[in-house]
């Protein structure tokens, strides 16, 4: 250090000569920092003029023998001066290219502050855990005022009391006691997020991340009627996990995306979105990494996917311009020699975010410093776990206020958290730039910017020009003209390309000629000569041909050679196979409306109930008839209900053909109602299914997707167009499908054209793969094809046109008009369903069905169950008050009446019920012989009755009746309830003919 005499006077060696001496020893390593003492401004300006290297320090000593005006000099210089007295604002990155930039923007931020520039990052070897936090500490115990690093250096820098200014995003659990972070919180990234989805309409979407899901609840909270699937993406070096991860999502039906993670890993996401068809008109991508404007964005903005993204800077702003400047010139300064310029330029247009956030923290701890006017302290020390004195100051001082950069506010909660960002929305336009859309903030929420219409094309661009169009034929696109006159010129076309440029020629007011491609080849790139051919070749070619139109495909390596317009047909690639032959009606298809479960519960329904109605009419006394209405007092009865006329009854009620027999005992008329209302539903469902399934003609298909067709064991083969974007497809795609499915097709001849590949698939078993389009022209037209499978790509149709074509643009616009108004649908529905024979092939309404199954039925069996009990309880009460109210006996109980009763109902070899007397007759007794005819029966059964005769009941003389007491009075109670007892109309009119025709007794 240089001293000045006492009196404030240098001694007569020149201090220039002294201050080189000391810059040899810094160089040599002698010294880690030199500095001068006592020294004013006019000194201080001579030996910065003069000198490598800035002072560190100039030491102010104030003691009595100085003069007064001379020490208020010194200490205002100090005080000028006072940043250098912290001397260090430090950069620890392990990623050395990132270090320099960080450097030069520290010291892009220092210039304004006349504090001496970084040297060089410190060095951090890459890939060693303890680097970044040996050099926190290094820094510390150099003086260091505060530090830019990344988040492995957190726990030292806390330790050392040392600010550590975040220019990486912050990881989930950190040391945030010394912590500032430069880059928003994860938090403010999910609710803009959220927020932008919202105003987008998105009802459903997909998440995409690395690491942890742990932005989907705060993206997607319990609140909102978002349904948001989380899906982790595969490392970085895995591409092929990651096509076939995007793969299932698009079968799925996946539209909307939200990528959360970095700017490298969101582009990786597009490229693979690209390839399998996932960058269309209907999809939308939501990227939150705030780098994505410093990647090359280009190849994905033509596919017409909506692609957003966000940014914490307006790169376009004046501030931005000019701080960017000077980084530019730092920059340079530290690359030297090996810095390209056009690299440097680029990257000062479109600044990564941590090089700005990096300046606007440096550029406010700078003023910090100033406001604070902190003296020079000890430094802090990891070893020892002491930091700064004014450490806490400082710290404390920038996250206390509300600070303005050049990115925009920065302010910092307590715990160095950034929740208050101002947030830009930008979208990717067509050239790939990210144009501004919109703002977010946590309080305002989304502004959506004014946006600027579409300048429209110059009046005069196409005016009364004339255009040369080549066309090839290919039905409905473009076709020869059937008439009886000769053509000439463009009235020999028609078709929809045909149409189209028609449409736009009106627009544009331009005038056109059609010039044919004799060998009808659209144009494919040759895999050894990389050299066009067909329609894309002449295109490049020929300078007198302007745009090509047919069923031309936009894809990704003819984008290369020639220019699109925005897609005039969106369609996929699908199957074209014979249609599947009707089948032989089966042998028992009245079977086919229930299924065999049902069959079988409805036999044992049938079988059960009749079971029950056969025990319940002999339960009910009502049942017990009297079978000869001319016989008053009849000696039995009998009861209509046997086994065989239940079995009939329930068949009848069935067949809805009824029967002869009727039920008159409530218990048999409520099993009988029940087995009625079972019967009417379940034979009014048989007829219905019935009717639909004969009705309904069923197509027996060999295959019904595209991984069937290719697994066939039947002998059918495949193929493309040969030279067609579809076999382009098969022959470049990764998936495992296609590519075994192209190894086949390799093996076979493919066609040459559309109508060769049709030709084929009438002749034979074979299927053709070709555009959706395509296909359904000719199912409109061809009624022994059909389309089979769902789409396996999406892709559009344009007018290709010469590399940086002008008239891309009027083009683009004309053909949105027409999208808009509906013009492109008509012509669509024109051509293809009207036009040549569209619409003979429409398909007649059917209506699907099938068979009834059990669940069907649990309410029906459930009435017939409870139907069943019902006549059994109602016909056992019957039983019980016949047997307590009109006992045979008197003498008895009423429980060995009941008993007696119980026991006759189920004696089933019984079919005839006593009038009066015991029901069972007694053991010396033995049945008579059975008459010879019904007539016979009928006489003697009258004649026994008329006679008196009992031998069945005991004597009943009068005699016997007179000696039983009240014989008179039961013998009137029989005759009244055996009078009662009478059997239906047509049974009595049965019997009473059968009675009428017996011969007379003699």
């Amino acid at each position: 250090m240089i001293y000045l005499q006492e009196d404030g006077s240098p001694d007569n060696v020149d201090y220039l000569e002294t201050w080189q001496g000391m810059e040899d020893a810094r160089e040599l390593g002698l010294a880690r920092s030199i500095g001068v003492s006592n020294f004013n401004t006019t000194q201080i300006d001579r030996l910065i003029a003069n000198s490598k290297v800035r002072p560190a320090v100039n030491q102010v000593e104030a003691t009595y023998s100085i003069r007064r005006d001379l020490q208020i000099s010194l200490l205002s210089d100090t005080l000028l001066n006072c940043l250098n007295e912290f001397q260090v604002l430090g950069v620890v990155e392990a990623r050395p290219e990132t270090a320099v930039q960080l450097v030069a923007a520290v010291n892009a931020a220092l210039r304004e502050h006349d504090v001496a520039p970084l040297d060089a990052p410190a060095p951090v070897e890459p890939n060693e855990p303890l680097a970044e936090p040996g050099q926190i500490c290094l820094q510390a115990s150099r003086g260091a005022t505060a530090v830019v690093g990344g988040a492995a250096g957190a726990d030292a820098a806390a330790r050392a009391g040392l600010p550590l200014l975040l220019a990486t995003p912050a990881p989930e659990n950190r040391n945030l006691l010394t912590t500032l972070e430069l880059y928003p919180h994860f938090d403010v990234l999910a609710r803009a997020c959220a927020a932008l989805y919202e105003a987008k309409g998105w009802q459903h979407a997909v998440l995409l991340h690395t690491g942890s899901a742990r932005a989907a609840p705060r993206v997607a909270p319990t609140s909102s009627a978002m349904v948001l699937r989380a899906r982790q993406l595969p490392p970085a070096h895995d591409d092929n996990a990651l096509r076939n991860l995007l793969l299932v999502l698009k079968n799925q039906g996946a539209i909307n995306f939200i990528v959360w993670c970095d700017a490298e890993c969101s582009v990786r996401v597009l490229d693979a979105a690209q390839r399998v068809g996932l960058l269309a008109d209907r999809h939308s991508y939501l990227l939150s990494a705030l780098d994505l404007h410093t990647m090359p964005l280009e190849d994905y903005s033509y596919g017409g996917a909506n692609i957003t993204g966000l940014r914490i800077f307006d790169a376009e702003s004046s501030k931005v311009t000019k701080a960017m400047s000077v980084w530019r010139e730092e920059y340079t300064k530290q690359l030297g020699d090996t810095g390209n310029e056009e690299e440097i330029a680029k990257m000062a247009s479109y600044p990564p975010t941590s090089v700005l956030m990096t300046y606007d923290a440096i550029e406010i701890v700078a003023r910090a410093i100033k406001n604070l006017n902190l003296p020079p302290d000890e430094p802090g020390s990891c070893e020892r776990g002491t930091s700064s004195f004014h450490a806490d100051t400082l710290i404390n001082y920038l996250r206390s206020e509300k600070w303005e950069g050049v990115s925009g506010p920065l302010v910092w909660e307590a715990d160095g958290e950034r929740h208050e960002a101002l947030l830009q929305v930008t979208e990717l336009e067509r050239g790939g730039r990210l144009a501004p859309a919109a703002t977010w903030t946590p309080h305002s929420g989304l502004v959506w910017l004014p946006r600027p219409p579409a300048p429209p094309p110059p009046a005069d661009l196409m005016t009364n020009r004339t255009f040369i169009v080549l066309i090839a034929m290919n039905k409905p696109y473009v076709m020869k003209k059937q008439s009886s006159i000769r053509l000439f010129g463009n009235d020999q076309y028609e078709g929809f390309c045909i149409e189209l440029i028609d449409q736009l020629s009106r627009m544009l007011h331009f005038n056109y000629t059609f010039m044919e491609q004799k060998d009808n080849a659209y144009g494919s790139r040759n895999k050894t000569t990389k050299e066009w051919d067909g329609m894309i070749r002449r295109l490049m070619d020929d300078p007198d041909v302007h745009f090509a139109v047919t069923d031309l495909t936009i894809t990704a390596e003819r984008e290369e050679a020639v220019d699109f317009t925005t897609p005039f047909m969106n369609l996929g690639i699908t199957i074209l196979f014979r249609k599947p032959q009707t089948p032989e009606p089966e042998l028992l298809a009245f079977l086919l409306p229930f299924s065999n479960g049902v069959w079988l519960c409805l036999g044992l329904a049938y079988m059960g109930s009749s079971l029950v109605l056969y025990v319940v009419g002999r339960l009910c006394p009502g049942e017990w008839q009297n079978p000869y209405p001319c016989v008053e007092e009849p000696p039995a009865l009998e009861n209509q209900f046997t086994l065989g006329n239940a079995l009939w009854f329930n068949l009848g009620a069935v067949l809805q053909q009824g029967s002869e027999i009727a039920p008159v005992a409530y218990g048999t008329r409520a099993v009988a109602s029940s087995w009625w209302l079972f019967a009417l539903v379940i034979t009014s469902s048989y007829t219905a299914n019935l009717a639909t399934l004969l009705a309904t003609k069923s197509s027996a298909e060999l295959f019904k997707n595209v991984r069937e067709l290719a697994d066939n064991d039947q002998g059918i083969t495949y193929g493309a167009k040969y030279g067609g974007s579809t076999y382009t497809f098969f022959e470049m795609s990764e998936n495992e499908l296609y590519q075994r499915m192209f190894q086949k097709m390799k093996e076979e001849e493919m066609p040459k054209s559309n109508d060769e590949g049709i030709k084929k698939v009438m002749t034979g078993k074979y299927a053709f793969l070709a555009e959706s389009t395509t296909i359904e022209y000719t199912v409109e037209r061809n009624c022994e094809v059909t389309s089979v499978g769902d789409l396996l790509d999406s892709k559009g149709y344009g007018i290709a046109m010469k590399k940086n074509s002008e008239y891309r643009q009027a083009l683009n616009l004309a053909l949105l008009n027409l999208q808009e108004t509906g013009v492109l649908r008509e012509m669509k529905y024109r051509w293809w369903k009207e036009m040549h024979g569209g619409g003979a092939c429409q398909p007649t309404e059917s209506f699907d069905s099938e068979e009834l199954h059990m669940d069907n039925f649990m309410g029906l069996f459930l009435v017939l169950v409870v139907g069943c009990a019902l006549g059994v309880l109602v016909s056992c009460c019957d039983l019980i008050w016949t047997a307590w109210r009109h006992p045979r006996d008197p003498e008895r109980s009423f429980l060995a009446s009941f008993w007696s009763e119980l026991r006759f109902v189920f004696r089933f070899e019984q079919s005839v019920k006593p009038v009066c007397g015991p029901l069972t007759p007694a053991p010396s007794e033995r049945p008579s012989p059975p008459a010879s005819s019904p007539s016979a029966r009928s006489a003697r059964s009258v004649r026994s009755v008329r006679s008196g005769s009992a031998t069945e009941y005991g004597d009943d003389s009068p005699e016997s009746r007179a000696g039983r007491p009240g014989g008179s009075r039961r013998a009137s109670s029989r005759r009244l309830r055996s009078a009662s007892r009478r059997s239906s109309m047509h049974a009595a009119s049965v019997r009473l003919a059968r009675h009428a025709t017996s011969p007379t007794p003699r």
